[in-house]
């Protein structure tokens, strides 16, 4: 019971003190609409996915992350839409919700830039099951008098192309911080609530010869309440068939990448993930795997980089 609550203390601190109420996943390049509504059919390649993350995998209700999603293409309607429904689980704490997102683009003359303004809905069920706390904690208050607590909230996005090279965006989500509260404490002065998450994400891509694809890219993630999260990568793509990306978390983690396609349609990607400290003196050195199943379909669009 000790290992349990040690670790499950280690990663209750790790969750507030980044203050991050939105699943996490390291391959966030495969499905950038997770992050922007706006990207939502930007490439003009629809797909469907399966993606999983287990972290921490020493400890006791290590966090685990399930997500399905996919992202279609409308160019007849100049437009995009993306759907995720994912489960994420730490402890004795679990998030079941759906994400929805409308992307409209609009495109140049030449078709060389497009600009896209997107929008998102999402729904989730807060979950805490009280049996794994009240061998240890009793019943204490703070657990909450409610098993579990549907919320809503929305968020909006822009996203800029140009020449399938330069990729620019911005997006807030959980834009209207909707209440999430499972207990009534009287007098106090915080309740609990949804916070704004704001992503910055840029990447280019560059022609290294060779049928070889070099992508620079860099996220900022900046929370209500918490430090701002960099992320800085590079991803080297060769013919479209086989990649290798490296991505470094300031002051968190460093990700090491790989990915390849079968018969133009089917992508299959892993990431393992290595955490500083102090986290590795307490994971065993686990770190996070993750594993991405993607299958394309409709008119697949090849790179033509000059």
């Amino acid at each position: 019971m000790r290992k349990y609550i040690l670790a499950l203390l280690l990663c209750v601190g790790f969750v507030a003190a980044n203050a991050q109420q939105l699943h996490f996943m390291s391959q966030y390049l495969q499905h950038n609409s997770m992050l922007n509504p706006a990207a939502a059919g930007i490439t003009d390649k629809s797909t469907i996915g399966v993606s999983y993350r287990n972290q921490w995998t020493t400890f006791p209700g290590n966090p685990k992350t399930l997500m399905v999603y996919t992202d279609i293409s409308l160019p007849k309607l100049k437009a995009g839409i993306a759907g995720y429904m994912y489960k994420d689980e730490t402890g004795p704490t679990s998030r079941t919700g759906v994400q929805l997102a409308y992307s409209y683009h609009i495109i140049s003359k030449d078709e060389k830039q497009k600009f896209a303004m997107g929008i998102e809905l999402r729904g989730f069920q807060y979950a805490i099951d009280r049996n794994k706390l009240t061998e240890a904690l009793g019943n204490d208050p703070v657990l909450g008098s409610a098993d579990s607590k549907f919320g809503f909230d929305a968020g909006f996005g822009i996203y800029y192309t140009k020449n399938d090279k330069l990729t620019v965006g911005a997006a807030v989500s959980q834009l209207i911080q909707s209440k999430l509260q499972l207990n009534y404490v009287p007098n106090a002065n915080v309740s609990g609530r949804l916070y704004r998450h704001f992503n910055f994400l840029a990447n280019y891509k560059y022609n290294a010869g060779d049928d070889i694809i070099l992508i620079p890219n860099a996220l900022l993630r900046v929370i209500q309440n918490a430090p701002a999260e960099f992320e800085l990568g590079v991803k080297l793509d060769y013919q479209e068939i086989l990649w290798l990306a490296v991505i470094a978390k300031f002051r968190q983690l460093y990700s090491l990448q790989l990915g390849f396609k079968l018969k133009d349609r089917v992508n299959i990607s892993y990431s393992y993930d290595a955490f500083k400290s102090p986290a590795t003196e307490f994971d065993g050195n686990s770190g996070a795997h993750e594993i991405g199943l993607r299958f394309d379909f409709g008119k697949i669009k090849k790179q033509t980089l000059k």
